[in-house]
């Protein structure tokens, strides 16, 4: 199973970098090549599938920070897809509104220079080993100034090519590093390996360096103050651990705390030193990365398409599936990890259960939620998809129900053209919404001043979130089709207007969505003059009875 991760993790770190680097190339400006025009939007396409690519390639490294129990960077990995997948959604955001996003684009070229210098040290053991040896070397050089005596053991390549070598952590060079005679015997080896070296750290801001539009002078001197401390402040770490584990400090759990914890908040810190170091001397560099930082407040420009979502989803159904996809890739290596004979405190097998139920909810809760384009027909359409619950007139007015589901779509609109005169929250009880004593649960009861007259739109909530959000205002005026609020979970619609010159078109039992016509609308103005000798007493009349009633609302 691992060597099979190994070879899958192969694959998508070399198609991320590769797609990324074509995708910040040609989402710069639009190129032609053997006489076909490429538009910047397939850069951004070329970008959506690296960042998915190398979401995925960190995600299943968490089997191996799990057998180290490394849980810092388990859980780094464990949120690459749900990190790297939000960087794809903006890529997605910047073709739908046609708008580029810098900050978006210095991160991609940063990402290829940065992970093609370091996967490329990685991938050959001989490289590799060079910078093992030598950065372990150095560390005990720290040691041996307080007189601490270690010895180095040989460069273990372990199996494989020393050419070039696929990732895996059953064949990571490694160096020992031997204690002499003040090793405490209970006291667990210490091997240096490609992470004890700071590269990933440094390349960081090499890549960072290298992708900031600056002159030459300040983009080298932001590289003094950033680089070779990091190589110095990363032996001296290595020293600490070294010594802390081979004196048996803290017991069986000294390692643990020293490198995984303790050596990880330092580290963390003095990255925060130096950037603030670096950004003096690049400013240019700090703005792309408050950018990237930024990107939950980036604007949609005026007209842009929306997103096939309601307005108001709440934060909830983003922690969901954050958490489901952070979750899954703990619980999915409990499998491998026993297979292996590899007994790991941890409950993967009870996170992969959950994770398993946080997906199938993050499912649920996008259907609920999603809200697809629809077509507006004429007439009056109806302000909601589902069933038509009820049809009937009662003196002079025509009461339309449309019940939702909780497979339908609960964003509601607005079935004809009118402006808001009020809107009237009223609480009340929590029976389903398909019930007949669903007249006395919570609603918004909104009116429009229309050409039909005064037109009544009931917003019920059903018996589980019990939630109605507006999307409107009094006194706003509002076009037929336009999105006016969200019930969640399971809700009813009811719609009151004059019953004068109206065709019904539906009838109880119809399956309908929002935007499809409910009822026609035939004006005097249309009729003959006999039709209207006809119809006007009777359009009179309704009006009449109309007026009398459902004043209280």
């Amino acid at each position: 199973m691992a060597t099979d991760l190994s070879l899958l993790g192969e694959v998508f770190v070399i198609s991320s970098l590769f797609l990324l680097a074509i995708g910040y190339y040609v989402s710069g400006r639009e190129h032609v090549f053997l006489g076909r025009r490429f538009p910047t939007k397939i850069g951004n396409q070329f970008s959506i599938l690296g960042w998915i690519c190398l979401g995925f390639f960190w995600w299943i490294q968490v089997e191996y920070y799990i057998l180290i129990k490394d849980p810092v960077n388990a859980l780094i990995c464990a949120a690459a897809v749900p990190f790297f997948g939000y960087l794809a959604y903006h890529e997605y955001l910047s073709i739908i509104w046609k708008s580029s996003y810098e900050p978006l684009r210095w991160l991609a070229a940063m990402t290829v220079v940065a992970g093609g210098i370091y996967f490329f040290v990685e991938r050959v053991p001989l490289l590799a080993g060079w910078l093992i040896h030598l950065v372990a070397e150095q560390s005990i050089w720290f040691l041996d100034i307080f007189g601490i005596e270690n010895r180095l053991g040989p460069i273990d390549y372990g199996e494989g090519s020393k050419i070039y070598r696929s990732g895996s952590e059953h064949e990571e060079v490694r160096v020992a590093i031997e204690g002499d005679s003040w090793k405490d015997p209970l006291a667990p080896s210490v091997n240096i390996v490609l992470a004890c070296t700071a590269l990933q750290s440094m390349i960081i801001f090499v890549g960072g360096v290298i992708c900031t539009k600056a002159p030459l002078s300040r983009r080298f001197n932001a590289f003094l103050v950033t680089v070779p401390p990091i190589y110095i402040l990363n032996l001296i770490r290595n020293a600490v651990v070294i010594w802390l584990t081979y004196e048996h400090v803290w017991g069986v759990d000294t390692f643990f705390w020293a490198h995984a914890v303790y050596a990880k908040i330092g580290s963390l810190l003095a990255l925060v030193v130096l950037a603030i170091a670096v950004f003096h001397f690049l400013p240019e560099m700090q703005d792309s990365i408050l950018g990237v930082i930024d990107l939950p407040l980036r604007e949609a420009p005026e007209g842009a398409p929306k997103l096939p979502f309601a307005k108001e989803m709440p934060n909830m159904v983003i922690y969901v599936i954050t958490s489901a996809l952070v979750l899954f890739p703990f619980g999915a290596s409990s499998n491998s990890i026993r297979e292996q004979g590899i007994v790991v405190d941890w409950p993967l097998e009870e996170i992969y259960v959950v994770s398993l139920i946080l997906i199938i909810l993050s499912i649920f809760l996008l259907c609920f939620y999603r809200d697809p384009h629809r077509v507006i027909e004429d007439g009056i359409v109806s302000p909601a998809d589902g069933l038509v619950q009820k049809v009937s007139t009662k003196r002079g007015m025509i009461h339309i129900s449309v019940f939702m589901g909780l497979q339908n779509v609960h964003v509601n609109r607005s079935p004809i053209d009118g402006k808001v005169i009020s809107q009237k929250h009223r609480s009340g009880g929590y029976t389903p919404a398909f019930s007949k004593d669903s007249d006395k649960n919570e609603r918004l009861v909104t009116k429009l001043d229309t050409d039909l007259g005064i037109f009544k739109i009931t917003q019920i909530a059903g018996f589980l979130v019990r939630r109605i959000v507006s999307y409107i205002e009094p006194n706003e005026v509002i076009v037929k089709g336009k999105r006016i609020g969200l019930i969640h979970f399971g809700s009813r619609v009811d719609l009151a207007f004059e019953s004068s010159g109206i065709k019904i078109k539906v009838k109880e039992g119809d399956r309908i969505l929002a935007g499809q016509t409910l009822a026609e609308f035939t004006p005097m103005s249309s009729l003959s003059v006999a039709e209207k000798l006809m119809e006007g007493p009777k359009r009179l009349l309704s009006k009449l009875q109309a007026s009398t009633i459902d004043k209280g609302d």
